[in-house]
């Protein structure tokens, strides 16, 4: 018998939340009416929508569910903040890193060619954002990551939106990699747009929000109808919708305990790849409160992430072999760059991302499927 596979790329995308999936079968079979009509049927498919922007504004610790605006995921999220808060100012200072994911860098990139300034905020070896070695260039845009998705770095929300404050700047959170996994600042004080990904909390793929503060000059990026109380237009997904909010209230029940379960199989996997290849190495922060619980970032050295990783699959384990961003295009990934990292090093980087499946019980053998990688891969290379 086959033995069981090992799932550790949830970030790309994993199993839904049977409370997500059963949401959804709901809307699905159901008589299928859009919510801005005025009878019976779109009345009950409003209530549907209005009660999964309610939990979405709970999981985020508001109390203004009307600025919930729901999309199509985390890269229209990103690029309707960016985008929209642009359009609204139509001049400033856009402040990120070098190594923000490639629909906050596309977004900043459209704006510079209209006019506005980029001012790159640096990092340190394991990805922090270092505010002290930065200067105001004038009012704009903050943008910065709640953590990161190729080097699991938690940022320091504080810090940023204290700079934020002194460069009269907005604030603008992705969080499409951390919601969940990393807690978010209490009534979100400071932020100012934040973005969220569905399919990364056990939700449906294709789903997601954005969160604009109350009085935030902002211009929505879709126009048309009237939906999303006139933020978006194009007709609702309720059946995604309904997934992502009964998802995101699970979150707001469990969130602790799967951070919990997480943290624990992150060590044991993190230990075990440690004590059975001394070739491996940790990228980011050490395991604590600057990294998410669902993330792990190694190289191994003198191997191609790559390669490696499609012997990882054959051994029965899925992960990720370079940025999930950039992997098809063979590149160094940016985060690699900005923390100096080694370009054979940048080359071999294999992603490990856990979710609420994930079991502490099966990283053992999780990581004895990547030493059984590894000698596979060194045995079959020329001398």
């Amino acid at each position: 018998m086959a033995a069981e596979r090992i799932f550790l790329d949830y970030a790309s995308g994993g199993p839904m939340l049977p409370t997500a999936r059963a949401a959804m079968e709901k809307v699905l079979v159901g008589h299928g009416a859009v919510p801005g009509g005025g009878h019976r049927e779109a009345r009950e498919s409003r209530e549907i929508l209005e009660g999964a922007r309610k939990q979405a504004a709970e999981f985020l610790g508001t109390e203004d569910p009307e600025r919930i605006v729901f999309t199509s995921g985390g890269t229209e999220a990103v690029q309707s903040a960016i985008l929209g808060w642009g359009e609204a100012a139509g001049k400033g200072a856009l402040y990120l890193s070098s190594m923000e994911h490639p629909a906050v860098e596309s977004a900043a990139r459209k704006l510079e060619k209209r006019g506005f300034s980029i001012v790159r905020i640096p990092v340190d070896g394991e990805g922090r954002l270092q505010w002290k070695k930065i200067k105001p260039a004038g009012s704009g845009l903050v943008c910065v990551h709640l953590a990161h998705h190729d080097l699991g770095t938690v940022q320091d929300l504080k810090a940023a939106a204290g700079f934020a404050m002194e460069a009269k700047a907005g604030l603008f959170v992705d969080a499409t990699f951390g919601a969940g996994w990393v807690e978010l600042p209490k009534g979100l004080e400071g932020v100012d747009l934040l973005a969220v990904s569905g399919h990364r909390l056990g939700g449906p793929k294709g789903s997601g929000f954005l969160w604009a503060r109350s009085g935030l000059a902002w211009k929505p990026q879709l126009e048309g109808g009237r939906q999303e109380n006139d933020q978006r237009a194009g007709t609702e997904n309720l059946p995604a919708i309904a997934g992502l909010g009964a998802a995101l209230d699970e979150w707001k029940k469990n969130a602790e305990k799967f951070r919990k379960n997480a943290g624990k199989a992150q060590q044991a996997l993190l230990d075990g790849i440690r004590k059975k290849v001394s070739t491996s190495k940790l990228h980011g922060p050490e395991l604590g409160k600057e990294r998410s619980p669902a993330h792990l970032g190694l190289s191994f050295a003198g191997l191609e992430a790559e390669s490696l990783a499609l012997v990882l699959d054959r051994v029965g384990v899925a992960a990720r072999g370079g940025s999930g961003c950039v992997t098809r295009e063979m590149r160094i990934p940016p985060a690699m760059q900005a923390i100096g990292a080694k370009p054979e090093e940048a080359r071999a980087l294999i992603l490990f991302t856990l979710g609420p499946g994930t079991q502490a019980s099966e990283m053992a053998t999780a990581a004895e499927r990547v030493e059984q990688a590894v000698q596979k891969l060194q045995a079959a290379m020329p001398n």
